[in-house]
Formats: C-alpha cells, sequence, structure tokens
C-alpha cells in the first residue's frame, strides 16, 4: 500500500501543487491595474502614475501617464505581456519611488502604497529624533509639493535640523525669511529663531 502512495498518489500530489502555485501568463495585450494607497489603506485619488517598460529594446511601448479615480484605481489599457516599471506622484504626498512589476496575469492588481504629507513629516521628526538626519532628510526630499507653498516652506524649516553644511543651512533660512513672508509671516519669524540657534 506503501509503494502505490509513493509511485501513484505522491506524484499526482506534486503535481497539482505545482501547477497551482506556477504563474498564470499570457500572450498579447491585456490592462494593466493598480491600486494606491496611503498609510491609512486610504485610496489615494488623482495621483499620477508612470509606466515605462523595464527593457525598452524589448517592449517597445511608452504610455501615457495616467489619473487614479474616486477608488485609488488606475489603469494602463492594451499592454502587452512583460516587466515593467511604475513610478507616481500627487501634491502633499511621498514621491512613489519606481517599483518593478512582472504583468504576466491580467486577473491581478498591483498595489502601490505612499504617505501622506502628515505622516511622512512625522516620520521625519521620528528619525530626527532618532539621530538619523540623514535619512530624515532624503524623506523629507521625496515629499512633493507646490513650490513656494505652505508646505514646501514647512519642509524646508525641516530640513534646517537635517543639513550639516553651514552654508546650506544660511540658504534655508534665507529661503524661509524671503519668500512669501507676508502671506506667511510665521516662516518669516521661525527664520529668525532658526538664525539665533545657527549662531549659537
Amino acid at each position: 500500500m506503501k509503494k502505490i502512495f509513493i509511485y501513484v498518489i505522491l506524484p499526482f500530489i506534486c503535481f497539482s501543487f505545482f501547477s497551482c502555485a506556477s504563474k498564470p501568463s499570457f500572450t498579447g495585450k491585456g490592462d494593466l491595474c493598480g491600486l494606491v494607497i496611503d498609510e491609512n489603506n486610504t485610496p489615494v485619488k488623482e495621483a499620477v502614475i508612470y509606466c515605462q517598460a523595464a527593457d525598452e529594446k524589448k517592449l517597445l511601448v511608452h504610455p501615457k501617464p495616467v489619473l487614479t479615480n474616486e477608488s485609488g484605481l488606475f489603469v494602463f489599457y492594451g499592454l502587452p505581456s512583460g516587466d515593467y516599471i511604475l513610478s507616481g506622484e500627487k501634491n502633499n504626498f511621498l514621491k512613489i519611488e519606481p517599483v518593478f512589476y512582472s504583468f504576466n496575469d491580467r486577473t491581478k492588481i498591483i498595489c502601490i502604497q505612499t504617505k501622506s504629507f502628515k505622516a511622512a513629516v512625522l516620520n521625519a521628526e521620528e528619525l530626527l529624533c532618532m539621530g538619523q538626519a540623514e535619512e530624515a532628510g532624503e524623506l523629507l526630499r521625496g515629499i512633493v509639493c507646490e513650490p513656494d507653498s505652505a508646505e514646501a516652506l514647512y519642509i524646508q524649516s525641516y530640513l534646517f535640523y537635517t543639513e550639516k553644511n553651514e552654508a546650506a543651512k544660511e540658504k534655508l533660512i534665507s529661503v524661509l525669511r524671503n519668500q512669501h513672508s507676508t502671506k506667511n509671516p510665521f516662516f518669516a519669524e521661525y527664520a529668525e529663531k532658526l538664525e539665533e540657534v545657527n549662531n549659537e
């Protein structure tokens, strides 16, 4: 009985297991679908998503960027199966760094996570408290903001604490003092305090 199990049933079980575990594939074209969520697993709408072939010599496709919908979903229509690099951005969110995606199953979607402005800044604060200024600076520079917006100036004020170079610190103070000082007097006043800290 044991021999029957080993020679007949066991190979059948192994075949079933490996056939289920193997990746489904397709040839031709399909719709590459994905979802963008934030740190709370909330869908991120109106994020710009970019897609490019991982090997452009192999896949001569250049799809246009797409926007996520109300549910955080995006679709690149009619892409041939293959390997792609996905990235993206939205104002007041952490930039979506390039993600490798092997598009070989039309029934699956890729889920990409980013962080809101508030979550990214809080994360940077934690890194600064732990003495990881370089990592905090890298994180802060990865937040996408409108130039000269209050959020951008807020990031500049945090970057002061990540810089070791005195000239870079002076430049940050100058940015805070000069830009939108009438619309955002807080940053002009804060620049003075940073200057005092820098001169100590």
